[in-house]
């Protein structure tokens, strides 16, 4: 008899795909910035820049500022000093809400101002009504997961987003019945062993540290602990960042869906 394996899911970036959730955050730390007087540095706005990096599929825009040493400003460059904050402004950068936070952190706001813009954009979003946005999950995600549950494997979605509105995003992805359990507030990076554990006593059976596999596309976030701890690793590299060192790395979901496959068996 197998031992039981637990497939753990990430989803801004992974499940959740689109560009519409991260302009509507920099709408929102615009909007805040607007209320403070500072200027842009390079004369844009935070949705310009993130708008303008999305389309060149590039994350390192102009607009970010650097100290003489090449650190971006508002980086710290003391790991303790992000200790415990669920959302760290992070560097290098590997998603498109990441840079909307550096750019807001260099204009002035704190990580409690772009964590209050980030779940009001939420809100907007389902005050607007999801079917008005870009926002949708991989085509093969739902089958894929359906699949992989049925071979015994139990599938874990471990997220920052709260749980408040979370389950109408779930039902507008077509992805609301796919998951053995739903972790939001993981707070991740910090938050992720916690998330891990309490993921892994999902099943009837405790699953093994080394029968993980964790799929996202922030290395530090959702693969870094799991990979420590032995399991295995997907990266889904969007700007081919080159970061980490996962077990794989892939542009897209649909790549590690044979991965993912071979993996269940």
């Amino acid at each position: 008899m197998r031992p039981p394996k637990l497939l753990l899911l990430d989803f801004d970036g992974t499940l959740c795909l689109g560009d519409d959730p991260v302009l509507a955050y920099a709408d929102e730390v615009d909007g805040m910035l607007a209320q403070k007087p500072r200027s842009y540095p390079a004369g844009r706005s935070v949705r310009e820049a993130v708008t303008a990096a999305l389309e060149q599929n590039s994350l390192l825009v102009e607009d970010i500022q650097y100290e003489a040493a090449g650190t971006p400003l508002a980086v710290s460059t003391d790991p303790s000093a992000s200790v415990g904050k669920a959302h760290p402004v992070s560097w290098p950068l590997q998603d498109g809400y990441q840079l909307v936070q550096l750019l807001a952190a260099q204009a002035g706001l704190t990580n409690e101002e772009t964590g209050l813009a980030f779940r009001q954009a939420r809100q907007q979003l389902l005050s607007r009504g999801l079917h008005h946005t870009d926002v949708h999950a991989p085509a093969e995600a739902a089958d894929l997961i359906s699949e992989v549950r049925a071979s015994g494997v139990s599938a874990v979605l471990a997220t920052n987003a709260p749980a408040e509105g979370f389950g109408v995003w779930l039902q507008a992805l077509g992805l609301h019945t796919s998951f053995d359990a739903v972790i939001n507030s993981a707070q991740k990076p910090f938050g992720m062993p916690q998330t891990l554990e309490q993921a892994r006593v999902t099943g009837a059976q405790p699953v093994p540290q080394t029968q993980v596999l964790s799929v996202g596309d922030i290395w530090a976030n959702d693969l870094a602990h799991v990979d420590a701890l032995g399991g295995t690793t997907v990266l889904i590299d969007r700007f081919a960042t080159g970061l980490g060192d996962p077990d794989h790395r892939v542009e897209s979901f649909a790549r590690s869906a044979p991965i993912i496959r071979s993996w269940s068996d």
